[in-house]
């Protein structure tokens, strides 16, 4: 099976969704499948396949679309920064996706909603489409604007534009799949939300290749500590959305009882300053550790005593995974898919989400009884390896891609397809709307892409999409 794995996102660098799409495309390739990466290098900002010598220059599309996506035109792609950022972005990624070329695969695995929608509207010959939800990108974002914006409440997000706008590419993005493949039940109820029928929604929870787990645990490991102390540890994206400011706040509570612990939080991202100085404010500086981003998180585990994944909002993290193999007991928030992931007081603990005080006497509780640590431990480990092998994920995926490639077969048309098609028939193109070949031959003659995506995107392709467009007020 010729099979490409495709993000909207950066390729190599977006924690959980890379460590997914690697670990599914080697073991596919073990099988004898043909798998190919497709995402965008963030660094050099091209769309490319991964170990292939293709790539598309997004700056050079973005910067020849852009002067005809004018406020005075098309004022609904301004309503809001970020709304004329994405829309923008999706082109681009749809101009890229299209040269690169999605012909010669008999399945496509999309890694999130954008480049799910984006795909199938710009197939001309449908191909099998299967797409994993890893995360809410329109729940996601509030926690974005909230990290900037601390008073922020849910209700005043949702009357933004943006927070319209994300809704709908939800919904198009999952009703553009043949096949929904979820983790967790929390996203699988969230994308039925969005008008997808069960029949549709596979759920898949993600695996972790044990052998390879065990090799790196077996490494030494990359963090010199104090052994006097008990080690607490999170890692992960230093980002609002992963709630480490509630963990720090929680270890200034501890501080007052004990003293006898150390934690490193590894990772790197756009909070790392604000978290050390929020640890100094609280006197806690000598107490905690950045080091950065951890390589091998396996090994650095075999040093911890506690993890803890204070999400706000989080589907199925590997690292709570990884934590269980190392034979911890995770202390994860009781939000999103989490709780799916442990059994409370016998495979991990479930603590209110943004509860710094609930946390810290969990935290206390596991500092004082060395017993139930290793009890607990037994029990994560042993679940986790039954639970979250990586054959079983692969032999899931590929279930799903069979599902999926037969719902195509079928004489009528797949539901997905039915309702995308449904959604364009009443969007009709917005006035001044354009083909992109068409803006390419006035302004670049001769470029060979005028001609492919001339010939390779739909007849009904346009540029503004009057799908992300709904009745209400004529707004995304």
């Amino acid at each position: 099976m010729r099979i490409l794995l495709v993000t909207y996102w950066g390729l190599t660098n977006m924690g959980g969704i890379w460590t997914y799409m690697k670990q599914l495309s080697d073991k596919l390739g073990e099988q004898g499948h043909t798998v190919t990466l497709m995402g965008s290098h963030v660094e050099s900002n091209t769309l490319y396949l991964l170990n292939e010598n293709a790539l598309f220059d997004k700056k050079a599309y973005y910067t020849a679309l852009l002067p005809y996506l004018d406020s005075q035109k098309f004022p609904h792609l301004h309503q809001e920064h970020g709304i004329f950022s994405f829309e923008l972005g999706r082109y681009v990624f749809e101009g890229g996706a299209t040269a690169l070329g999605l012909q010669n695969y008999d399945v496509i695995h999309a890694q999130d909603l954008i480049s799910s929608y984006a795909l199938r509207r710009i197939m001309k010959v449908p191909v099998p489409l299967v797409s994993s939800v890893h995360g809410a990108l329109a729940r996601e974002s509030f926690y974005e604007y909230k990290g900037l914006e601390p008073g922020l409440t849910k209700q005043e997000y949702e009357r933004r534009p943006i927070w319209s706008y994300f809704r709908r590419i939800e919904q198009l993005g999952a009703n553009a799949a043949d096949l929904i493949m979820v983790s967790s039940e929390w996203i699988g109820q969230l994308v039925e939300e969005l008008g997808v029928e069960q029949e549709r929604i596979h759920l898949q929870p993600y695996g972790v290749n044990l052998n390879e787990y065990e090799v790196k645990a077996a490494m030494p490991s990359p963090l010199h500590l104090d052994h006097g102390r008990k080690v607490i540890m999170y890692a992960g994206r230093l980002e609002y959305i992963k709630g480490v400011h509630v963990l720090i706040s929680a270890l200034g509570i501890v501080k007052q009882q004990r003293q006898d612990w150390i934690c490193v939080i590894a990772g790197t991202g756009s909070l790392m300053e604000e978290l050390k100085e929020q640890a100094q404010e609280l006197g806690i500086q000598d107490f905690v550790l950045f080091p950065g981003k951890i390589d091998n998180i396996p090994s650095a585990l075999a040093e911890a005593d506690i993890y803890v994944q204070p999400s706000l909002q989080d589907t199925q993290p590997f690292s709570v995974t990884e934590a269980q193999l190392a034979g911890i007991a995770p202390v994860v928030a009781g939000t999103s898919g989490m709780p799916e992931m442990v059994q409370h007081g016998a495979t991990g603990w479930i603590v209110p989400p943004e509860n710094p005080e609930a946390l810290a006497k969990q935290l206390e509780q596991l500092l004082n009884d060395d017993g139930l640590r290793a009890k607990t431990g037994s029990e994560a480990k042993r679940w986790a390896k039954h639970s979250r092998s990586l054959d079983s994920m692969v032999e899931g995926t590929l279930k799903g891609y069979h599902l999926a490639a037969g719902i195509q077969a079928w004489p009528q048309p797949s539901a997905a397809a039915s309702i995308l098609h449904l959604i364009k028939r009443k969007a009709r193109p917005i006035s001044g709307a354009f083909h992109p070949a068409d803006i390419l031959s006035l302004t670049d003659p001769g470029n060979p892409l005028e001609h492919i995506l001339r010939s390779r995107l739909p007849e009904d392709y346009w540029i503004p999409d009057a799908s992300i467009l709904t009745s209400k007020g004529n707004k995304p």
